[in-house]
C-alpha cells in the first residue's frame, strides 16, 4: 500500500512539472510589424560619402557597371506594397570632398533602373519603387574607357536626398563611385624568383648585404599608365622594388624612381625604362617578356653602366588584383 501511494506522489508530481513546463512562454523576437520604420539607403554607403571602386578594362569598347542599389528596408509587408519615390543626387560635392577627379559628362552615360534623371552633372535621380519591389540599381556604362587618363581615379557621387511614405533616410545613404582604367597587366605580383648584384665600381661586386636572391621579397605593383604600359611605385610606397633578402634588411631601390614596363602586344616583349634614370634599360641578352597565359613577367634590366652599375632580374607571377 506504501508503495502505490508513493507511484501515485511521484506521477502527481511529474504531472505538475508537466503543466508548468507547458505554461512556461518560449522568448521569441518580436517583429517590427506596424510600429517600425521603412529605411532608405544605398547599399555601401555612408555619411559622410563611403568610397566604392569600380575599376574597368582599358579598352575602347563600351563597359557597364553597377553604379549603386538603392534599397528600402521595410519592417511589414503592408509597407512593401506601398509604390515610393525616392530621389538621389548626381554629388559632384561628395566627389571634391573625396579628393576624386570628376568623370567628364561626354566620357559616361547613365540609366536608372525604374527612374529618370533630370539635369546634367549635379542633377538628380528620381526612382520608384512599385510594390514589392525593395531593390532598384544605378548603371554606368563608358562607351571608350582610353579616353580615361589610367593615372588617375574618377568619381561619380551619389547621395539619397528625399524618399516619401513617411521613410526615414539611413546614415547609409551616399556614395563615391571611384572608376580607374586598368589594363590587362594591371594588378598585384608576387616575387617568384631572381637576384640582384649591385657593384661599388666598374666589374668590382660590392659583395654587401643587399645583393643576392630576391626570392620571397615583398609582392610588386604593376600600375596602369597606358594601354600596354605599366608603373613601378617608387621608393617607400607599397609595391616597390627590394634590394636582396627583403625580409632581413628591408631596404627599397633608390635611384630608379619612375620605373616602367611597356609591352609589345604583337610580341608580349617588355621594355624596361625609367623616367627618373635615363641609363636604365634592357639587360642585353637576358629575357624580358610577359606570357599570358601564366601572366608572368620576367624582367631583366641594368642602370648606371659606367660607374656603380646595377643588375636586376626577376620574375613577377600575376597573384591579385590591385
Amino acid at each position: 500500500m506504501k508503495y502505490l501511494n508513493l507511484t501515485k506522489n511521484i506521477a502527481a508530481a511529474a504531472m505538475c512539472s508537466l503543466v508548468f513546463v507547458a505554461c512556461k512562454k518560449a522568448k521569441v523576437s518580436t517583429p517590427l510589424g506596424d510600429a517600425g520604420q521603412t529605411l532608405v539607403k544605398i547599399l555601401g554607403g555612408g555619411t559622410p560619402a563611403s568610397t566604392a571602386s569600380k575599376p574597368i578594362d582599358f579598352v575602347a569598347t563600351p563597359t557597364k557597371i553597377l553604379a549603386v542599389e538603392v534599397r528600402r528596408d521595410v519592417p511589414n509587408e503592408t509597407e512593401l506594397n506601398k509604390t515610393m519615390v525616392v530621389t538621389v543626387k548626381d554629388d559632384t560635392a561628395a566627389v571634391t570632398a573625396a579628393g576624386r577627379t570628376h568623370m567628364p559628362v561626354a566620357w559616361y552615360t547613365v540609366a536608372v533602373d525604374g527612374g529618370t534623371k533630370t539635369g546634367g552633372q549635379g542633377g538628380t535621380f528620381t526612382i520608384t519603387f512599385q510594390p514589392g519591389e525593395f531593390s532598384k540599381s544605378i548603371y554606368v556604362t563608358v562607351p571608350n574607357a582610353t579616353l580615361m587618363n589610367p593615372s588617375l581615379v574618377y568619381g561619380l557621387g551619389f547621395t539619397v536626398m528625399t524618399a516619401d511614405q513617411a521613410a526615414t533616410l539611413s546614415t547609409q545613404k551616399s556614395v563615391v563611385v571611384e572608376i580607374g582604367a586598368k589594363n590587362a597587366y594591371d594588378g598585384i605580383y608576387s616575387v617568384e624568383s631572381g637576384w640582384v648584384t649591385r657593384y661599388t665600381a666598374p666589374g668590382v661586386p660590392a659583395g654587401d648585404a643587399i645583393s643576392g636572391d630576391l626570392t620571397g621579397n615583398p609582392d610588386v605593383y604593376m600600375v596602369t599608365t597606358g594601354a600596354y604600359k605599366c608603373n613601378i611605385p617608387p621608393v617607400s610606397t607599397p609595391g616597390g622594388l627590394y634590394w636582396a633578402n627583403a625580409a632581413v634588411n628591408n631596404s627599397m631601390v633608390a635611384g630608379i624612381d619612375g620605373t616602367y614596363a611597356v609591352v609589345d602586344p604583337s610580341t608580349n616583349l617588355v621594355t624596361m625604362a625609367s623616367a627618373g634614370n635615363a641609363t636604365l634599360t634592357n639587360w642585353a641578352g637576358k629575357t624580358n617578356n610577359y606570357v599570358p597565359s601564366t601572366k608572368t613577367f620576367n624582367l631583366a634590366f641594368r642602370w648606371n653602366p659606367t660607374s656603380t652599375v646595377r643588375e636586376y632580374e626577376i620574375v613577377l607571377k600575376y597573384k591579385a588584383p590591385r
